[in-house]
């Protein structure tokens, strides 16, 4: 993929041109333009880097994809969200310096925007251009107090109980199994699919015995999915979503000699939404007073 031609006029469907005036001064998407913004345009050499000089079809401009990312920290927006900003959000398109009709993109370009940056080692570079440009406006100190303890990282990513988690991953090996085309091999489709794949369960009127018994079968369901996997072919039994329910079923439940049972305590490090395995569940002391994922 070679790097896309930089925007070099401005036109009369810009969201600056027909809408700047209803963003004040100290409006954190005005701040974001006209002081963050520029230190990433900065940074577009540097970004080339990460592309092909001239082969393949032109990506998607990557200071704006490095853009979103930083908005998706500011407002804890996962990937689906801010591509949908992109698209319909005016602040979002006010800050960009996009026009009003911008199509945006799919979420998934920022999880190979991501896997670009590290793997062309620059996974810092918005974050220096940032604190860059917040120097630069006397907004921080050059040499002030970091806190190095205790530090947590919030996973931007939708926090799911352990029994959504565990229905949620069953759901997207499913998917994989009918996107490979191979439904017809797994005995009883047709209640899997219903059970999980077209299942809306009204989560707040359920009781607590219904859910338990729910995380039973969900656990049983899931036992028998990863036995029946374990016979597939490679393509698809060593798919990311088969290693996701591999990992969440050990992480939920034990196998005993009556079947599976769920495990009393929750540790740090279990995945919270199998969409995102590196998000995890932590806790902050034995007692888990305090939480987080």
């Amino acid at each position: 993929m070679s790097m896309p031609k930089a925007k070099v006029q401005r036109t009369l469907f810009d969201v600056p041109v027909l809408v700047g005036g209803l963003f004040a001064a100290t409006d954190r998407y005005r701040v974001f333009r006209e002081k963050i913004l520029p230190a990433l345009v900065a940074c577009r050499e540097q970004l080339a880097g990460l592309y092909c000089a001239d082969n393949g079809r032109p990506g998607i401009e990557p200071v704006l994809l490095a853009g979103v990312t930083l908005l998706q920290f500011m407002e804890k927006a996962p990937d689906r969200r801010a591509a949908e900003n992109v698209r319909l959000h005016l602040g979002w398109k006010y800050a960009l310096d996009l026009e009003l009709g911008d199509a945006g993109f799919h979420a998934t370009s920022l999880v190979n925007f991501r896997a670009r940056l590290l793997e062309g080692g620059q996974e810092r570079m918005a974050f220096e251009a940032l604190l860059k440009a917040l120097r630069t406006e006397g907004l921080i100190r050059k040499r002030s107090a970091q806190r190095l303890d205790s530090t947590h990282v919030l996973g931007c990513v939708a926090k799911m109980s352990r029994l959504e988690c565990v229905r949620e991953t069953v759901r997207l090996v499913l998917e994989a199994i009918k996107r490979a085309g191979a439904t017809d091999k797994l005995e009883g489709w047709a209640t899997w699919a219903e059970r999980y794949v077209d299942s809306e369960l009204p989560w707040h009127r359920l009781s607590q015995e219904v859910l338990q018994n729910k995380f039973v079968q969900a656990g049983a369901d899931a036992l028998r999915l990863i036995m029946w996997l374990r016979q597939q072919p490679a393509t698809l039994r060593d798919s990311e979503q088969v290693q996701v329910l591999e990992r969440v079923f050990l992480e939920q439940y034990e196998v005993r000699a009556a079947g599976t049972e769920r495990r009393a305590v929750q540790s740090s490090g279990n995945v919270n939404n199998p969409h995102d395995p590196d998000a995890q569940w932590a806790a902050k002391d034995q007692a888990k007073t305090k939480t987080w994922v």
